[in-house]
């Protein structure tokens, strides 16, 4: 029923005669042509002495045709009516016209221009003023015979006039806000897609990164592997089949950690994200691979461990984890140095968890430092750093191009920040986990 009434609508609020008129008011105009025609004909007007009565039948027209034009020109169409109602008081006056010339302040106040309506209610209420006082004075002066005649003036006008043009404020009011909450509801829409959008770009960095963490580590392992498989140069039966179960290893921890990662994908309801978030504790695992792959690696913790926040904890082990893949990769001698330390907090700042590898660089690779950040590895470390407030470099260490160091500060949330700094660390000391 609904979308019927509002076809029935748009087919009324068609426009005619390229937008001149409205479908609608047309029809209107000819329903009060109609009626005043049925009204003079029943003699509902002023008999004056001397005026034909066809007279207002002209006016009739006049008042008709204004209101045909009403919604494409408000204005226009009350001036053209205030004219036709001037005439038809001097040679009648006729009761429809009236009526006729309150629909058109009501059109006014709804579609026309702010000014205009509010002029026109400006003007309607110093015609009411005027009826009032000149009522009052009619009567004072014994024109009137009493007080309801003064009444029924008063309220004549104030129905004809005052109140089809508080009606069309009042509608006009309702527009605006409908119009309002209209553009408030778009832009709601724009935002919550706009939101929606990157909503989108941070999860796809995320799995790209968090994809890149998990190939690039167990791919390089199996890359290095087999490139030494394939360089022995006398069969080494021992040495083959240690080679082999590496990369057996690294390939069946690779499929499960991608396995993990589309499970928590498909699973829209409650994904378990504790199972498959990685965690600084797990390190040694890393250490280990990296190790059975050839590299030497050389780890320290200081400080006293705290427990982290899961998104501390998880950018924690990938930043280890890209650490040892790159060592594998570049390091020239095979060997890496991984510090872990744990900072107190203070009274003014939280504690940070500070990560550190350094390795060394072959000689054909020491344009590095021209290429900072160029890597997807480097990008995605930085890129984890920065969500969390840290602090990220990696380039030469202290200037020597011989050298290569990848640096991360992460902040500890306030609760882990004070839990470690009840214990008196020392700097110096640590527990060193070589090789």
């Amino acid at each position: 029923m609904i979308l019927s009434l509002s076809r029935r609508y748009a087919l009324l609020d068609r426009r005619l005669l390229g937008g001149r008129v409205y479908l609608g008011s047309t029809l209107w105009a000819a329903g009060h042509f109609g009626l005043g025609l049925l009204l003079w004909g029943l003699g509902s007007y002023v008999h004056r002495t001397g005026v034909d009565p066809r007279l207002l039948l002209v006016t009739l027209t006049g008042v008709c045709a204004a209101i045909a034009l009403r919604r494409a020109a408000p204005g226009g169409a009350l001036a053209l009516a205030t004219a036709v109602l001037a005439v038809d008081v001097a040679v009648g006056p006729s009761m429809w016209v009236a009526v006729s010339y309150g629909d058109l302040l009501y059109a006014a106040c709804v579609w026309g221009r702010r000014r205009l309506a509010y002029g026109v209610l400006v003007v309607v209420g110093a015609g009411l003023a005027a009826a009032i006082v000149g009522a009052v004075y009619a009567y004072a002066a014994g024109w009137l015979p009493g007080l309801l005649e003064v009444l029924q003036i008063i309220g004549v006008f104030a129905l004809a006039f005052v109140t089809p043009a508080i009606g069309g404020m009042s509608v006009r009011e309702h527009h605006l806000r409908a119009e309002l909450e209209r553009e408030r509801a778009r832009q709601i829409e724009r935002m919550a897609e706009l939101d929606r959008r990157g909503a989108v770009a941070e999860e796809r960095g995320r799995m790209a990164r968090e994809l890149h963490d998990v190939i690039a580590n167990h791919l390089s392992a199996i890359a290095v592997q087999s490139t030494a498989a394939l360089s022995m140069r006398e069969p080494d039966p021992e040495l083959t089949r240690r080679i082999l179960g590496v990369v057996r290893d690294n390939s069946v921890q690779g499929l499960a950690e991608m396995r993990r990662m589309i499970g928590v994908l498909r699973d829209d309801d409650a994904p378990d994200l504790d199972r498959v978030t990685p965690r600084l504790s797990e390190a040694d695992r890393l250490v280990a691979t990296a190790r059975d792959a050839g590299l030497e690696v050389r780890m320290t913790e200081r400080g006293t461990p705290v427990g982290l926040p899961v998104q501390v904890d998880a950018a924690a082990y990938r930043i280890v984890q890209e650490s040892l893949t790159n060592a594998l990769r570049h390091a020239e001698p095979r060997r890496v140095d991984l510090t872990v330390e744990y900072r107190a907090g203070t009274a003014d700042a939280a504690g940070r968890l500070v990560i550190t590898a350094e390795n060394g660089v072959a000689a054909d690779r020491r344009s590095w430092a021209a290429e900072l950040g160029t890597g997807a590895g480097l990008t995605g470390m930085r890129e984890r750093v920065q969500l969390l407030g840290g602090a990220f470099a990696a380039g030469p260490a202290d200037g020597a191009p011989e050298r290569w160091r990848v640096r991360a500060e992460l902040p500890l949330d306030g609760g882990a920040g004070r839990a470690g700094a009840r214990a008196d660390t020392d700097d110096d000391g640590g527990t060193e986990r070589g090789a």
